[in-house]
């Protein structure tokens, strides 16, 4: 028998992106915290809805409040509430638009963006058919190559790739402009598949 990886990758534009808009807001006291927070982080998400980004795409994630205490670390002196909204979008022009208007509502981090494929299933079946073929090639290759023998064992690495344009920001939101805000590349992801195979050798 003749063991064989075949591995297969094309780089591919994605088609989703997902931003994390966040708000921290800090108050005497809890109620407050979490009142003020509430408010602009529901100005937050009309805003982006007023976009054209559906309830369906967007999703509240890490919501915290947390005590502050004094030097002596005895007294809770205020509270801090941190509230995030993960917005899914396939327009990537909207991008900049959001991130502005998420400012202008209030809210102050970007704590995140990623770009990914959720579209390409026509994509991977392909490579996993490339893969097949670069498998049995190698495999056809070695049996030529090594005559008569019991078994062979072909070990392939499969490189590891991340997002061109992916990780936290953790950036101040500033109520600017349109003409000041950042352009916004999206890139291209690595997709990839991996497949392992044995060949009977006659």
């Amino acid at each position: 028998v003749i063991n064989v990886t075949g591995y297969a990758e094309q780089q591919v534009a994605p088609d989703t992106a997902y931003i994390t808009i966040g708000m921290e807001s800090t108050a005497s006291n809890a109620q407050k915290a979490r009142s003020d927070n509430n408010l602009v982080m529901n100005q937050v998400a009309n805003a982006v809805k007023a976009l054209g980004v559906t309830k369906d795409d967007l999703k509240t994630t890490n919501f915290n409040m947390t005590p502050n205490y004094d030097t002596n670390g005895r007294k809770i002196v205020s509270y801090t509430v941190t509230n995030n909204l993960r917005i899914r979008v396939s327009d990537f022009d909207l991008i900049p638009r959001i991130i502005e208007k998420a400012g202008q509502a209030g809210a102050n981090r970007v704590m995140g963006m990623t770009f990914t494929n959720e579209h390409a299933d026509t994509i991977k079946n392909n490579l996993i058919k490339e893969a097949v073929h670069n498998g049995r090639s190698a495999a056809e290759a070695a049996a030529t190559a090594a005559g008569k023998v019991k078994e062979i064992n072909i070990s392939g690495r499969t490189p590891s790739y991340s997002s061109v344009y992916a990780g936290a920001m953790n950036a101040r939101l500033m109520k600017a402009e349109s003409a000041d805000m950042a352009p916004v590349e999206a890139g291209t992801n690595t997709l990839s598949e991996t497949v392992s195979m044995t060949f009977y050798i006659q």
